[in-house]
């Protein structure tokens, strides 16, 4: 007969192999990135871009915060968290049935509506993080799955050949990045 300590060892083992596990997923895709270019413009942008990526980071890796509602909600926490939400500039924006937005329009970190053509083709939000496959449109994203899941938002490899709305991170003209991380 198994003791306590045995049996508490195996299910801590269990459930830390399964709390990693979308961790490690999720790393694969971010670091499955065909373009690097993106990731080091990111770098070199503005910090509210890299901003909202260390934040949603930390919220889906870290933290594995869950932020019930839709893919919307977390999006719009992640920016509100960046100090960005207010402030953020519209690159592109039409209707879900297009015109769709130039791929070369879009960055790291920004805010984008895009049709799920692997899902019923509802509308999506998710933060761009970079392209797996530019000529095919996949691309990494940052998103939460939405009706209300108990689950951390993940990154995933996405269709964006249907880009509806691009929003980009930027601080107010009064705040600076260096009060937006004391927030």
């Amino acid at each position: 007969m198994l003791n306590r300590k045995a049996i508490w060892l195996f299910f801590t083992l269990l459930f830390s192999s399964l709390l990693y596990a979308q961790e490690d997923r999720s790393s694969q895709n971010f670091c499955l990135c065909q373009d690097q270019t993106s990731l080091r413009q990111a770098k070199q942008m503005d910090s509210a871009s890299m901003r909202v990526l260390e934040i949603g980071k930390q919220m889906a890796l870290i933290t594995k915060t869950v932020v019930l509602g839709s893919c919307w909600d977390f999006v719009n926490e992640v920016f509100n968290r960046a100090g960005v939400s207010a402030s953020k500039k519209v690159v592109y924006k039409t209707k879900k049935a297009g015109p769709y937005a130039d791929s070369r329009l879009v960055q790291p970190g920004d805010w984008v509506y895009h049709v799920n053509h692997n899902s019923n083709n509802i509308d999506h939000s998710a933060i761009f993080v970079c392209w797996k496959d530019y000529t095919n449109r996949q691309a990494v994203t940052l998103s939460y799955a939405g009706r209300n899941r108990n689950v951390p938002a993940r990154y995933g490899v996405y269709d964006l050949r249907s880009i509806f709305a691009i929003f980009r991170p930027q601080f107010s003209t009064k705040e600076t990045s260096l009060t937006a991380r004391s927030k």
